[in-house]
């Protein structure tokens, strides 16, 4: 699951994963919700900034991976009708994917998270 998360943020240019972001789901006790969970973050700055073209790109590249995604992109402008916030969901081979992309809102920096969960694992789980 990580190579499909990483591989498609790459191959749409995002820079590389905030390991710190993912440590709580990695570190997560074994049959709690977060350790049925892959997740993966990229951050962009004003050097490498990312956009709702990039987080386009990304959903581009999961499906290119087969993902199937489950409606359209749910977005939300800014005041200065810039796309500031964006949502799709994906799923494939019992996981579900959740990909979101945001502007902090000092407005310098932005990223794309991706978080793919085990639909199954979750059931096992008990949450709802």
């Amino acid at each position: 699951m990580r190579t499909d998360l990483e591989g498609s943020a790459a191959g749409a240019g995002v820079p590389a994963h905030d390991h710190e972001y993912a440590r709580p789901f990695e570190d997560a006790p074994a049959g709690s919700p977060p350790s049925c969970s892959v997740a993966f973050r990229g951050i962009g700055d004003k050097k490498a900034p990312l956009d709702f073209e990039r987080f386009k790109a990304v959903v581009g590249e999961l499906r290119a991976r087969d993902w199937q995604q489950s409606g359209g992109l749910g977005e939300r402008e800014n005041l200065d009708g810039v796309i500031g916030e964006a949502h799709a969901i994906l799923k494939q081979r019992g996981w579900s994917v959740s990909a979101q992309y945001g502007i902090a809102e000092d407005g310098k920096t932005s990223a794309i998270t991706l978080t793919a969960t085990d639909l199954a694992c979750m059931e096992g789980t008990g949450w709802e």
